[in-house]
């Protein structure tokens, strides 16, 4: 079956190409582009009056490279030939003597596919749900179908840059005033295509006219501050070369002529597929997308339909797992002890949402259908026949297990999932009147775009609570992964041994901008006293205080922690380590609350990257020695989806494998010695694994 179909209106002249590719998304292989060379062959030939690209999928018109079949027994001169052929193909299209559209019905053209758009296409038309963007940088690679600079000619010079280094993919709505976009209802699509390649007969493509104009021109010097700008934002880690290579085929664009531009895209992609933080990061995209919506092993067949549900805390987190589930279609009650504030909450929401249709993000339908699938309450009893509830309260033990009480008291039936982020749920639910029914819901703020949840199984939880949890998490489009009790879990209690070696840093003579530099250095997204800030030390240091009374031995708290939250030194709208965190700039103020540890020496800077990511790592292989994680796989994808581990290195496990377990064993050792770090002893787990003689290639 041609993987690009070929059909010609004799009447109008007008010659339709179909992609439909093998798999659930329609991607760019040898078939796709041997079909689509025949394709073009026979449009040439039939001396067509025009071209529409269009799908024969539901949801993907076309989302980018096969990266399995590029990678596999892939070879530095065969990968050339695959990008500069479908370079070629694009170049034809744009080129020819016929005028070429695309038609989007609410589908996806993501990478490659909307490069085909860009070069190719002279206009494009689609619905207001469709989704296109270049998002290559976000496996790992960057754009090389001319995405570079065909992006800049269709929506301006700064934001394609934006675009490209943040791997950012919008609905067509966001594109609604480029010149290259026409966006229409469902039912116009085809009359409009048709009309305009009737109308544009001779049109030359953008991308080759010398008198067109980018959208927002702005001068050549403006343009290298902005490139200056990314460079210095995105290469502070040295182990990200796809952003380095994208943003050094935006800068050859500046002097280069076009068609010398797109070559040298080529030049800098194909070493990048065999670059080793490139490949962790299109492993990590795999395990993602393949692995993960089936990690959580559960019988889907115990799980109680939860097609409505409650969630109990009307707060940020409360807004948004209430707003992530309405917006899958789930009939959310949300609720808390004041009417006013719960109705408040709504109205948060309903700004929120206001603000990203405002921006293109969002169809207005799409926002009215969300705010259409909440309702609020201020009364238990709301809750009599919904199956699962979420709480969502503070992280307070005897708080959680009163709404435990209440809710169990007027719907003994309902699953009660806890999101807590440190209390284990055989604390929550100890004394509970059906404690089987008690499990563990675990979501990251911001809620609509972490990705994670965390299910926690409690000792009592059941079969059937486990299973709804992770069933109805996947519904709303979670990552999910499956640990054991105990306390912080699995990313909590990681998460906290990252921000604890922060402060630990900084009481051995490193200042805390120091520290933030060094960690972004080392490939992490924040820096832990940054994190501190934002995240919230209130909460850090509540938390920080629980997890040290369950493991003394290896989390006490830094006194300067205890000092800073005595100070109001929090964050969260009050002071900390920096003036303003949005732009980073350092409060010296903070420094009077800092507590030196007297006589400690003071790490070098390879020294404290690795107590920032070993420490993580390590904590990451107790949680192993502990029983509560229970495979590499979960232990990757959490770490990175929800706790920001370098994403360049794939997760801890890969990480660990990657450096060699004995030898990483032997490093925190020395580092535990030297500094006098109890929590950077290593795990059981490492011993264990040397025992069975192994040393990497854990994931």
């Amino acid at each position: 079956m041609s993987e690009v179909t070929y059909l010609l209106d004799k009447e109008s002249r007008v010659a339709t190409l179909v992609i439909d590719t093998a798999g659930p998304v329609n991607t760019i292989g040898q078939q796709f582009l041997k079909d689509l060379e025949t394709a073009m062959a026979r449009a040439e030939q039939d001396e067509v009056r025009g071209v529409i690209f269009v799908s024969g999928k539901k949801k993907s018109f076309l989302d980018g490279a096969n990266l399995k079949e590029i990678l596999t027994d892939a070879t530095p001169q065969l990968c050339r030939i695959t990008v500069t052929r479908f370079q070629q193909a694009l170049a034809f299209l744009a080129k020819s003597a016929f005028p070429v559209v695309a038609v989007l019905n609410g589908q996806t053209a993501i990478g490659g596919g909307f490069e085909l758009l860009l070069w190719a296409c002279d206009h494009v038309f689609a619905t207001p749900g469709s989704k296109m963007g270049l998002a290559e940088v976000t496996v790992g690679l960057f754009p090389a179908g001319g995405g570079t600079q065909t992006l800049r000619r269709a929506v301006g010079f700064k934001t394609a840059v934006e675009m490209i280094t943040t791997g950012r993919v919008g609905s067509a709505d966001a594109f609604a005033t480029a010149p290259f976009m026409t966006v229409c209802e469902s039912g116009e699509l085809l009359s409009h295509a048709r009309a305009w390649l009737e109308e544009h007969q001779g049109v030359v493509n953008r991308n080759y006219d010398p008198s067109y104009r980018e959208p927002d021109p702005i001068s050549d010097e403006e343009k290298q501050q902005v490139v200056n700008k990314a460079r210095f934002r995105s290469t502070i880690c040295p182990y990200r070369p796809y952003l380095l290579a994208a943003i050094e085929a935006l800068e050859a664009g500046l002097t280069l002529p076009f068609e010398d531009a797109v070559r040298n895209e080529v030049d800098l992609f194909v070493p990048l597929l065999f670059h080793p933080n490139a490949r962790n990061k299109i492993d990590l995209f795999f395990l993602t997308t393949s692995v993960g919506p089936k990690l959580a092993k559960v019988d889907q067949r115990l799980a109680v339909k939860a097609d409505r549900l409650a969630v109990i805390g009307a707060g940020l987190m409360g807004q948004g797992i209430a707003q992530v589930a309405a917006d899958r279609g789930i009939s959310v009650t949300l609720i808390d002890v004041d009417e006013a504030r719960v109705k408040e909450s709504l109205a948060n929401i309903d700004r929120t949402l206001e603000d990203l249709v405002s921006r293109g993000r969002w169809t207005a339908a799409r926002k009215a259908a969300v705010m259409a699938n909440l309702t609020c309450a201020a009364d238990y009893k709301d809750l009599r026949d919904i199956p699962l509830v979420i709480e969502c309260v503070f992280e307070d033990l005897t708080l959680k297990k009163k709404v435990l009480a209440q809710v169990q008291a007027e719907n003994p039936n309902a699953i009660f999932a806890s999101n807590t982020s440190t209390i284990p749920m055989a604390d929550i639910s100890q004394g509970a009147a059906r404690p089987e029914q008690v499990v563990g819901m675990h979501y990251f703020s911001p809620v609509p775009l972490m990705p994670l949840l965390e299910v926690i199984q409690g000792p009592s939880s059941s079969p059937a609570a486990v299973a709804t949890a992770v069933t109805c998490g996947r519904a709303m489009g979670k990552t999910v992964i499956l640990v054991g009790d105990g306390p912080g879990f699995y990313t909590s209690r990681t998460f906290g041994q990252y921000v604890l070696n922060g402060f630990r840093l900084v009481e051995m003579g490193l200042s805390p901008w120091e520290v933030d530099l060094l960690a972004l250095q080392a490939g992490f997204p924040q820096g832990p006293l940054h994190v501190y800030g934002t995240a919230g030390g209130n909460v850090i240091f509540h938390a920080s205080g629980y997890m040290a009374e369950r493991f003394p031995d290896r989390m006490a708290i830094p006194e300067s922690l205890v000092r800073l939250h005595e100070a109001g030194y929090v964050g969260a709208g009050k002071p900390s380590f920096y003036l303003d965190p949005r732009k980073m700039l350092p409060d010296e103020s903070v420094m009077q609350h800092i507590v030196r540890v007297e006589g400690a020496a003071k790490p070098s800077d390879e020294e404290a990257k690795d107590i920032l990511l070993l420490g993580m790592a390590n904590e990451a292989f107790w949680c192993m020695s502990n029983g509560v994680l229970r495979d590499y796989a979960s232990m990757d994808l959490g770490a990175v989806l929800g706790i920001g581990f370098p994403d360049c290195w794939h997760g801890p496990a890969r990480y660990v494998s990657l450096k060699g377990l004995t030898a990483v064993r032997d490093r925190l050792q020395m580092l535990a010695d030297k500094f006098g770090m109890p929590g950077l002893r290593p795990a059981p787990e490492f011993d264990m694994l040397a025992a069975c003689g192994l040393d990497s290639s854990l994931i």
